[in-house]
């Protein structure tokens, strides 16, 4: 199976949303992940649709995280989807 591409709904100055990047990259770094981040003040849709909520974790139309990423339960699903 792929490599497993997810985004990352975020902000600027949002402090979840810079720990949810620190996650995904040492999840990328392991080759269990690709990831983007989207900026939702760049995208009227997402503002509306997520407004402050975010970060948001995006797999596909699948929400898989808001707020918080528990690491531990990412690496799982991520290791799971590649066996």
């Amino acid at each position: 199976m792929p490599t497993p591409h997810l985004q990352l709904l975020s902000r600027s100055n949002c402090c979840l949303c810079e720990d949810a990047k620190l996650v995904l990259a040492a999840l990328a770094a392991q080759d269990l992940c690709s990831w983007e981040t989207v900026n939702v003040d760049q995208d009227k849709t997402l503002l509306v649709r997520f407004g402050m909520h975010v970060p948001v974790l995006m797999m596909g139309d699948e929400e898989l995280f808001r707020h918080r990423l528990v690491e531990g339960t990412l690496k799982s699903t991520l290791v799971e989807l590649q066996t």
